[in-house]
C-alpha cells in the first residue's frame, strides 16, 4: 500500500472549492493507494501522473521504491496543465 502526501499548493486549492467536491477528490486520492496505476495516466514528456476526478485533475508524483504518492497540484481540468 502506498502512502499519500498532499502538497501545500494542493491543500490551498481544496480549501477554495466547495466542501463536497473537496471531499470527493480526497476520497478518490485515498482510494487509489492499493493499486494506483489502474486509475492514473502518464503525462506526456514528464515523469508525472494525472488522476481524473469530476471536472478536476490531480497531478501526482509516484516514488515506486518508497511506496509514496505525492499530490503536487489539483486544479480545474482547463487550467491545470498551464
Amino acid at each position: 500500500m502506498y502512502s499519500i502526501e498532499i502538497s501545500n499548493t494542493a491543500k490551498k486549492f481544496l480549501k477554495k472549492i466547495q466542501e463536497k467536491d473537496a471531499e470527493i477528490i480526497l476520497n478518490k486520492i485515498y482510494s487509489i493507494r492499493d493499486n494506483p496505476f489502474s486509475y492514473l495516466k502518464r503525462l506526456k514528456g514528464k515523469k508525472l501522473w494525472r488522476l481524473r476526478v469530476l471536472k478536476y485533475r490531480a497531478i501526482l508524483d509516484i516514488l515506486i521504491s518508497g511506496k509514496k504518492i505525492t499530490v503536487l497540484r489539483i486544479g480545474h481540468r482547463k487550467k491545470i496543465y498551464d
